[in-house]
């Protein structure tokens, strides 16, 4: 839940801002140009999926809402695959490197930069076969139960949805290098801290990037809030921190529209 009552503007404007600093520049100067970048898609789009690829049924006219798709490292492998893919991201900076690494590697992707819970509900209710999300986006959401819903609606009925994210063990521990507190695994109070990329910038940089408000999740609370949006899970895998394969880092959930 929302537990400062923070107006859903308030936070949402402050990420965009976040999102939107120089977010263009960080993707060539760490992903490539947007030429470059397209060339490693299209030699293996599979692979630029990673181990994404294996929770779909099929990508051939598949329809993907892409939830917070960032800069389209997985849209655009998608889309090569032949997927019709649509990210929503806040970020109009994303959605510039998303194009034009598009229009490089020969494919149409949609781009829908808005907030994920304002989506137009009127043109994409029901719309998709898949919903995708993946690289760690729950926590700029404060109510699970409110974005869950929201992925229920954009879906068809007997559709997907593929949840990857960072496992809720990072609230007691920083497994994962982003210099975030760790509270406690039962803490429920949104908190400030850096955008994803901060750490990334000499400090003086650093300092000028503006803050994300973030609400962290216990495993039980992102399974119900799946349930109760209307889901059927099917499938919740745990997988290895990146650095150390004795703790948990990422999850995945499977779920069906029913």
């Amino acid at each position: 839940m929302q537990t400062d009552k923070e107006p859903l503007e308030d936070y949402s404007t402050q990420h965009k801002k976040a999102w939107e600093f120089d977010a263009y520049n960080f993707w060539v100067r760490t992903a490539g140009t947007p030429a470059e970048r397209a060339e490693k898609d299209k030699a293996d789009p599979r692979k630029m999926l990673k181990q994404h690829a294996a929770y779909f049924d099929s990508f051939d006219g598949v329809k993907v809402a892409n939830i917070c798709g960032s800069c389209g490292k997985k849209a655009i492998p998608m889309a090569l695959l032949g997927s019709e893919v649509t990210i929503f991201d806040i970020s109009e900076d994303n959605k510039k490197y998303a194009m034009e690494t598009a229009d490089e590697a020969g494919v149409s992707i949609n781009f829908e930069v808005c907030d994920i819970l304002k989506i137009d509900m009127e043109k994409y209710a029901g719309y998709f076969d898949v919903v995708f999300m993946e690289g760690g986006i729950l926590h700029y959401f404060h109510d699970i139960n409110e974005f869950m819903s929201i992925m229920h609606g954009l879906l068809k009925p007997g559709g997907k949805l593929i949840c990857s994210d960072f496992h809720p063990f990072t609230k007691i521990a920083d497994i994962l290098k982003f210099g975030q507190p760790t509270p406690g695994y039962f803490y429920s109070e949104v908190f400030e801290g850096e955008m994803a990329h901060a750490r990334f910038y000499d400090e003086e940089i650093r300092r000028q990037i503006p803050k994300c408000k973030y609400r962290k999740y216990t495993i039980s609370e992102i399974i119900n809030g799946i349930i109760d949006a209307g889901f059927t899970l099917e499938r919740f895998y745990e997988h290895p921190a990146w650095e150390d394969d004795k703790l948990p880092g990422e999850f995945t959930a499977i779920a069906r529209k029913a």
